[in-house]
């Protein structure tokens, strides 16, 4: 009966952690404040808003990845139809769909041409062949409209490699076919609490990130690890971390050359001016920080966990760290009781200054997450016209005020109302320049071709860690892409 009962609690325990709690004077769908819908009326069961009646009107239909909610969507709808730019709510109203198989199944809906919706938001994933066989709208209008409300077009006011991100070559013609979506921001997320308790500071270097990690095992006598990561995930996302490091040594210009794969040489890494250079330098502070160490300063049992294990454990004070994305927040700090910090990323040794003599920061994104609208879709103006007020001031306050996450557009986040985790995701993101896998390269756009070409290195090193090296792992990938480049 005891073995009985203390399942039951841990079950219930379990459901409490991930469940969050909605106030009652704010709507819900599923558990989650999406808060106040007045003025529209918006039927959960059905999946659809509207103002008075949708009789008469145009249907617009969203499909949404579950990673950041429902809030931004209902609200971002909310404001359309209620705005007082123009009388969208006499026009149009809103169906939802939140699917949480989007990202693997969208390809399937798109060559089926079924049922579609107007508008996608998978998570990130290999677009340009989406783009290619015709399945995606020509957004060149999107780009160059007029925001309502304000004075400037969509493009004027979208914000670094965002600006050329989406365009694509078709028969022969370059258009844009994709719409930004969020900026993502990753690194290191900490137990702030725990380190306050135990008097912990922020690493600064890679040098003191080890450091740290040895005092975290001293001071809990091993109850606490350093790091629990996702083993079961290709890289256990330890490239939110290693890919910043490559970018503070090589810079954004190498690694932008090494993106467009113009020959099998950007994989050198023998000389500092090879784009491989910071890749070799990385995974070798990786090598001496986490795989050295790995069965000290990473959780025991962390290679056999997925992204929620991993994110459980974090959360029960397991580990002190993760490597993991602002998004974490969503997924699982809803009922945690400690205090939870970004942190920026700690300093390799070499890293690239400014003039001034400045550190360069960046914020690794991960692959961007985007819109489309499918060439198919039933409205694609209506599409259009509500992207293109979702780039209002207002209006991208609100989508970071209800995802935690910020979007590549020229506004103040500042201004966002936020929590402090997020808070602290958003100081990162402010002082950094972001960047991500961008390749206009038919090797990449084919997927011949990827960043880490003879598999994952930092999955190879931690289960390898007696027979490979750094050094190793990139001298073999080299190899095998001067091997292989003819083929390729």
């Amino acid at each position: 009966m005891k073995k009985l009962l203390a399942m039951l609690l841990g079950v219930l325990m379990m459901f409490t952690l991930f469940t969050g709690c909605s106030r009652n004077d704010q709507n819900s769908t599923s558990g989650e404040d999406v808060g106040s819908l007045d003025g529209v009326t918006y039927d959960e069961r059905a999946s659809e808003m509207y103002v008075d009646t949708k009789d008469g009107k145009t249907r617009i239909k969203i499909s949404y990845t579950p990673g950041y909610g429902s809030a931004w969507v209902l609200q971002s709808a909310r404001a359309f139809l209620l705005s007082d730019v123009d009388t969208y709510g006499d026009l149009y109203y809103f169906e939802f769909d939140m699917d949480s198989e989007l990202t693997t199944s969208v390809s399937t809906k798109l060559e089926s041409g079924v049922g579609l919706s107007d508008i996608y938001f998978p998570l990130a994933s290999n677009w340009y062949s989406y783009a290619s066989l015709g399945y995606l709208e020509n957004l060149d209008s999107l780009y160059e409209m007029t925001i309502p409300g304000e004075t400037g077009t969509v493009l004027d006011k979208i914000s670094g490699s965002w600006e050329t991100y989406g365009q694509t070559v078709r028969q022969g013609e370059t258009h844009y076919y994709i719409f930004p979506g969020n900026e993502n921001i990753t690194g290191i997320v900490y137990n702030k609490t725990l380190f306050d308790q135990y008097g912990w500071e922020v690493p600064e270097t890679t040098a003191d990130l080890k450091e740290l990690c040895q005092q975290i095992v001293d001071d809990t006598e091993g109850s606490i690890a350093p790091f629990v990561y996702p083993g079961t995930i290709s890289g256990g996302y330890w490239d939110f971390i290693g890919t910043n490091w490559w970018l503070q040594v090589s810079g954004a210009d190498k690694l932008d050359e090494f993106m467009q794969f113009g020959s099998p040489e950007v994989f050198n890494y023998a000389d500092q001016d090879d784009p491989s250079y910071g890749k070799l330098r990385m995974l070798e502070t990786f090598e001496d920080i986490i795989v050295r160490n790995r069965t000290t300063y990473t959780l025991r049992g962390s290679a056999s966990k997925d992204h929620l294990a991993a994110q459980i454990s974090f959360v029960q004070r397991e580990a002190a760290m993760i490597p993991n994305g602002n998004w974490i927040e969503k997924e699982s700090l809803s009922s945690m009781q400690d205090e939870v910090r970004m942190m920026a990323t700690p300093r390799m040794e070499g890293a690239q200054q400014d003039a001034e003599g400045n550190y360069l920061s960046y914020n690794y994104s991960g692959q961007p997450d985007y819109m489309f609208i499918p060439a198919q879709a039933a409205n694609k103006e209506g599409a259009k016209l509500f992207l293109a007020y979702m780039c209002r001031d207002d209006m991208l306050k609100l989508y970071t005020d209800y995802s935690g996450a910020p979007r590549p557009f020229d506004y103040d986040v500042s201004e966002c109302e936020v929590s402090d985790f997020i808070q602290s995701c958003l100081d990162v993101w402010s002082v950094s320049e972001t960047w991500f896998e961008n390749s206009q390269s038919e090797l990449w756009t084919a997927n011949r071709i990827k960043k880490f070409n003879l598999g994952n290195p930092y999955t190879m090193l931690l289960a390898n860690s007696d027979t490979m090296s750094a050094i190793g792992w990139c001298a073999s990938e080299y190899t095998n892409v001067l091997n292989s480049w003819d083929s390729l």
